[in-house]
């Protein structure tokens, strides 16, 4: 369990608090590409408590803007989005995506004092289908991170993101958790399933490593990236199934797969202290990915605020019978079992309450690492740089080995992945 304080530490990310300042250190996904057309509507987005417009000027390039025009404070999301600005409809002040000050019409003059004015503005970067942003000291800019999956053909890529009713803890903790799966997503009977396909909606297949029994042996190991999660569960017959989750810091994660299951990327991205927005990139390695069986069994309908149909109000579509003849849950569709089981606990649940066993072992190191990278850096040192080295070959793959080896012999950690601190002053 944490101390309220602690709990507070970890969960709080506006502007100006510890969390909030290392989450803006590092590159963000901000929205999908084709939210966003040329000249078109602007779009809201908060991000980390503050209140944003993203919009797509003529030429092209995104704008990622305070949403409050810094004359009076009127929304710019109703503004004119044409001739490579935004103009606020009050008094029709304009800004480009640089923040800068174009246009000042309703003033005889605006020479000196438009020069003047300026609105915050985050740069942006578009890559594989997500419109990224940086919203921290331009001076610590890192290196944009290079993952895997962007490497891969567009065809052999589905991304979504979605708005998640709870804190983004709640939604990483669950992600880095083993045998949650063992239950949440376990399916009563036999799956079919697609080549490459992990479940069908009901849920995974009972003979799958993940459900077939908790793998309670789990062991983490640090790495350059953040952390490595290992599980140990019965695999083949006279085989262990090995697996592995990577938790790459502060807020990227790549759950559980084997040889020839498409892969899962995600990113928790705090949305507010009380919702996340938690982007899904699933890939397959080697052929076009089935777009419509990954939507099936995740289960996903959004509106048009990205906010889910199956959600509390509804119960996430729970049936009674469902529950007791088909799968653990009787909800379908394995994102609304995972958001069932997040945002229940309530917007920011209450750590000092809680009761962590065995099993709960990633989570545990998770949390130290956050403990100690924002220590770090209240300190003025330099908090985790991801080496894009690394991350340009990294995914989850679990193997099937002897149940005779070990974890580190099955799956050794590659050197390159191999821990290297080095603590900078900042």
């Amino acid at each position: 369990m944490l101390s309220k304080e602690k709990n507070q530490l970890l969960t709080q990310t506006d502007k100006g608090t510890p969390m909030g300042d290392l989450f803006r250190r590092y590159w963000i996904p901000a929205l999908k590409s084709d939210e966003l057309e040329s000249d078109g509507s602007p779009k809201r987005i908060t991000l980390l408590g503050e209140d944003l417009v993203a919009f797509r000027d003529t030429v092209g390039k995104v704008g990622l803007i305070d949403e409050r025009c810094p004359h009076r404070g009127t929304s710019l999301y109703y503004g004119i989005n044409d001739g490579c600005g935004i103009r606020c409809m009050y008094h029709g002040w304009k800004f480009n995506t640089d923040g800068k000050c174009t246009e000042i019409p309703s003033e005889a003059k605006d020479g000196k004092f438009r020069q003047s004015i300026n609105i915050t503005s985050y740069p942006t970067k578009e890559v594989s289908g997500i419109i990224w942003t940086y919203m921290g000291p331009e001076e610590k800019q890192p290196p944009f991170p290079e993952f895997y999956w962007m490497g891969l053909p567009d065809e052999n890529k589905l991304v979504e993101r979605v708005w998640q009713e709870c804190n983004y803890l709640q939604v990483m903790e669950n992600d880095v958790d083993f045998v949650h799966a063992a239950f949440l997503h376990k399916a009563h009977g036999s799956q079919a399933v697609k080549e490459g396909i992990l479940s069908s909606d009901l849920g995974i297949d009972p003979e799958h490593p993940l459900v077939k029994n908790p793998p309670v042996k789990q062991a983490v190991e640090d790495t350059n990236y953040g952390k490595r999660c290992i599980a140990v569960g019965l695999g083949k017959e006279d085989q262990n199934a090995f697996m592995e989750i990577h938790y790459i810091f502060p807020f990227y994660t790549f759950p559980p797969r084997f040889s020839g299951e498409d892969g899962m990327w995600h990113a928790f991205i705090p949305r507010d202290d009380y919702s996340t927005w938690s982007w899904d990139v699933q890939f397959s390695h080697e052929h076009k990915i089935d777009i419509q069986a990954q939507h099936d069994r995740r289960g996903l309908v959004l509106n048009e605020d990205m906010r889910k149909v199956k959600n509390l109000e509804n119960h996430y579509g729970l049936e009674r019978e469902l529950q007791k003849t088909h799968n653990f849950t009787g909800i379908r569709g394995i994102a609304n079992q995972d958001h069932a089981a997040t945002e229940t606990m309530g917007p920011i649940v209450d750590r000092s309450n809680e009761h962590l066993g065995t099993s709960d072992l990633p989570v545990i190191k998770m949390r130290s690492l956050l403990f100690q990278q924002v220590e770090r850096l209240q300190e003025g040192y330099d908090p985790i740089k991801l080496e894009n080295e690394s991350l340009k070959t990294l995914y989850s793959d679990g193997v099937y080995d002897d149940r005779e080896k070990t974890w580190k012999e099955a799956l050794p950690l590659k050197e390159q992945f191999q821990k290297k601190e080095k603590v900078v002053k900042s």
